[in-house]
C-alpha cells in the first residue's frame, strides 16, 4: 500500500513540474525577453493609437487586441501621436515588461496604416569595430594633391583624407569639371565605401573666402561603436576610420532627450565637431532622420 501510495505521489509531482515547464515554454514563445533579441533586445510593434499620456511621456497602443505601453517618448513624438488617434503606426522599442516597451533611442513612429498589426523582433544589426560603416564627411580643407581619379584634402585636425573621384559619381559643382589645383580651398562631401572602407568624393567646391574660417568645423554621419558612458565621449565609425571625440556639456543633444547617456551602441548618428588645432570636441549630436 505504501509503494502504491508513493508512486501514485510521484507521478502527481512530476506532472505538476510539466505542466509548469509548459506553461513556462509557452509565456516565453509569446514575449521577446529583453536582452535576447535582436539589438538590446528590441521589437517592432504595429498597432493603432489608443491614448497618449503627455506627462508620462507614454502612449498605448492596441495590438491586436492587446493593450501595449510605449514609455520614453520625447515631446515631439507625443505631439504626433496626440493628433493620430486611432491611426496604425510602427514603432520599435526595448521590452520592460509583460505589457510595456521603452522606445528605441534613434527612432521614430513610422505611420503605416497598411501594415498588418502585431509585434516582430528584430534581427541584430551587424555593426561593430571591424565593419566599414556607411556614412558621410562634410567638411572644408586644402588640397594636397590630386592624381587621375584620386584627391587628398587636408582635415581641420591635420590629418588628411584621401577619396577617390568617379565620373558619374563626383560632382565637381562650380569647378566646371576640372579637378581643383593643390593650395586651394575646398568644400567637400565624401561617402563611405562599405565594401572596403575607402572614401569617394561625392560632390567638391570650390571654398569661398567667407566660408574658409569655418575650416574648422566637421559633419560627420555614422555609426556610433560603443554606448556614452561617464566619460562623455562619443565613438563612432565613418568608413574604415574610427572617431572619439569628447561630447561639451552645453552640446545640443535635443534628439536624446540633452543626455549623452542616452546615446546607444550600434546607433547612426549625425555629429557636429569643432576642431582647435587638433584637438576635436562634439557640438551637438543628432539621430539619422533629423
Amino acid at each position: 500500500m505504501y509503494k502504491f501510495l508513493a508512486s501514485r505521489v510521484h507521478m502527481f509531482i512530476v506532472g505538476i513540474g510539466s505542466l509548469f515547464m509548459m506553461m513556462m515554454f509557452t509565456a516565453c514563445q509569446g514575449l521577446a525577453i529583453p536582452g535576447t533579441n535582436g539589438p538590446s533586445g528590441s521589437a517592432t510593434l504595429t498597432g493603432q493609437v489608443q491614448s497618449v499620456n503627455a506627462p508620462t511621456h507614454s502612449a498605448t497602443f492596441n495590438v491586436n487586441g492587446q493593450q501595449i505601453t510605449i514609455n520614453g517618448l520625447t515631446d515631439q513624438q507625443i505631439s504626433l501621436l496626440r493628433s493620430q488617434q486611432s491611426k496604425t503606426f510602427s514603432i520599435r522599442g526595448i521590452q520592460t515588461g509583460t505589457n510595456t516597451y521603452t522606445i528605441s533611442t534613434n527612432t521614430q513612429p513610422q505611420k503605416n496604416d497598411n501594415a498588418t498589426p502585431g509585434i516582430t523582433i528584430n534581427a541584430p544589426e551587424n555593426h561593430s569595430n571591424d565593419a566599414n560603416e556607411p556614412g558621410t564627411i562634410d567638411f572644408i580643407g586644402m588640397v594636397r594633391s590630386t592624381s587621375n581619379g584620386t584627391i587628398t584634402v587636408s582635415m581641420p585636425d591635420g590629418q588628411e583624407l584621401s577619396m577617390n573621384i568617379v565620373n558619374g559619381l563626383t560632382d565637381l559643382g562650380d569647378l566646371d569639371g576640372l579637378l581643383p589645383r593643390v593650395g586651394q580651398f575646398v568644400k567637400v562631401t565624401t561617402i563611405a565605401n562599405t565594401t572596403d572602407g575607402s572614401f569617394t568624393a561625392s560632390k567638391l567646391d570650390l571654398a569661398e573666402p567667407d566660408e574658409i574660417q569655418d575650416q574648422n568645423t566637421v559633419k560627420y554621419q555614422g555609426f556610433t561603436t560603443s554606448m556614452v558612458g561617464a566619460d562623455n565621449k562619443l565613438h563612432f565609425k565613418v568608413g574604415n576610420k574610427s572617431f572619439s571625440f569628447p561630447i561639451i556639456t552645453e552640446a545640443d543633444l535635443k534628439d536624446f532627450n540633452f543626455n549623452a547617456q542616452n546615446i546607444s551602441n550600434n546607433s547612426p548618428v549625425k555629429a557636429k565637431v569643432v576642431f582647435n588645432g587638433s584637438t576635436g570636441t562634439v557640438v551637438s549630436v543628432d539621430n539619422e532622420n533629423s
